[in-house]
């Protein structure tokens, strides 16, 4: 009967954790990495929270720069301007390492001016992308 029941656990234990791990894995795509929340996200290089949170919406494009450098980079539209001082897929990129999961979610911190150089608005957050 122990053999039975070795065999039992052997048959049905197996494939029950090769597909729970494969269940986390695929779960953890793109989720929060509670170890290292900001595991994903790279930062412009004199980027802090604090920084950022001194932005105000009368601020122009020389009062920022002045606060928090230049931005990882800008995207220019018809209408407006976004300086980007975080952005994704920084994990890939600092690791020569193959991760089973590459890509977390990611803090984002983005700014948009008018074309007249003044903030429109201040976007701060997660990103599951």
């Amino acid at each position: 009967m122990r053999i039975f029941y070795k065999i039992l656990t052997i048959v049905l234990g197996v494939p029950i954790l090769v597909f729970v791990f494969f269940l986390g894995s695929f779960l953890l795509v793109e989720g929060y990495n509670i170890f290292d929340p900001y595991i994903d996200t790279e930062f412009a290089k004199n980027y802090t929270f604090e920084k950022f949170d001194l932005i105000e919406m009368n601020f122009t494009k020389e009062e920022v720069i002045n606060i928090l450098g230049e931005p990882l980079s800008k995207n220019t539209w018809k209408n407006e301007i976004q300086f980007m001082y975080t952005r994704d897929s920084y994990l890939s990129k600092k690791s020569k390492r193959k991760y089973l999961i590459r890509d977390f979610a990611w803090y984002r911190s983005n700014i948009y001016f008018d074309t007249k150089g003044v903030i429109t608005r201040i976007d701060k957050g997660w990103s599951y992308d």
